[in-house]
């Protein structure tokens, strides 16, 4: 089994979670929705928002200048230490980080307006506990199908097996559970086009998506790749993502006439 903790520590040392290098020079053809655009429709400049799972902080500060204030937790001491010098680099006033597990969030009850988790883990009854009422809670998650043709020469890899919209429905149905009203959902399967194998192997060496990925132990299954999905837009996979937004209700008031039933 792959330790993530110890690669999510390891990559948060060397590039946080930015690979604006690679998918700079990546083709993607079906993608639905750009994720900042997304978030950018439920925030205004009175928005106290969080990002769990903030990596090296790189999507936040592209959020930050909308809100007027951005918290960003992580468990990762690496990627936290990342983040605050992005941070310090950047220049933003309205942004802190903070080491913390999404099990145990370090705000008081009802703190944010907005939450959003892009490709980490979160615990519902936590994100509702912080969120005010009628609060919105963004999500974005990697599905089971994607980069589908590389695990199946790889033989395993991230969801490898599972059925399509296992994970999301799993999501739905705890978020409904905890008392959420979900607003929006929506999936993708973009077509992706990498430029080149050095482009996909360094997002193998940096991600979940192979477990105990090693280049020389996994070299025939990277010839075979190029042998069957090389093409003249470059190495040809998907990228498969759900989206949920969903609401924390306002509680109800009872009206002055059923109090004087009761």
């Amino acid at each position: 089994m792959i330790n993530y903790k110890q690669l999510y520590e390891r990559v948060g040392s060397v590039i946080g979670w930015d690979f604006s290098k690679i998918t700079k020079r990546t083709k993607v053809v079906g993608k639905k929705w750009d994720y900042i655009k997304v978030v950018k429709k439920y925030i205004n400049k009175e928005t106290i928002l969080l990002d769990i799972g903030t990596g090296g902080g790189e999507l936040l500060l592209k959020i930050a200048p909308f809100v007027k204030k951005a918290c960003g937790i992580d468990h990762s001491r690496s990627m936290i230490k990342t983040a605050r010098k992005n941070l310090a680099k950047s220049k933003i006033p309205n942004v802190e980080f903070k080491l913390a597990d999404a099990k145990r969030i370090p705000f008081s009850k009802e703190y944010f307006n907005v939450v959003i988790c892009r490709h980490s883990d979160f615990y519902p009854k936590e994100v509702f506990r912080v969120l005010k009422p009628n609060g919105i809670f963004i999500t974005q998650q990697v599905g089971e199908k994607d980069k589908e043709n590389i695990k199946k020469i790889f033989g395993r890899g991230q969801h490898f097996g599972k059925r399509v919209g296992t994970l999301m429905n799993k999501y739905l149905q705890e978020l409904k559970k905890t008392g959420f009203k979900i607003l929006k959902k929506n999936t993708y399967n973009a077509l992706e086009y990498y430029a080149n194998m050095e482009d996909l192997i360094f997002l193998l060496k940096n991600t979940p998506i192979i477990p105990d990925f090693n280049i020389k132990k996994d070299q025939k299954f990277l010839e075979e790749i190029e042998r069957r999905y090389k093409t003249k837009k470059g190495i040809k996979t998907n990228s498969f993502r759900f989206l949920i937004i969903c609401k924390k209700p306002a509680p109800q008031l009872s009206s002055p006439s059923a109090r004087r039933v009761r």
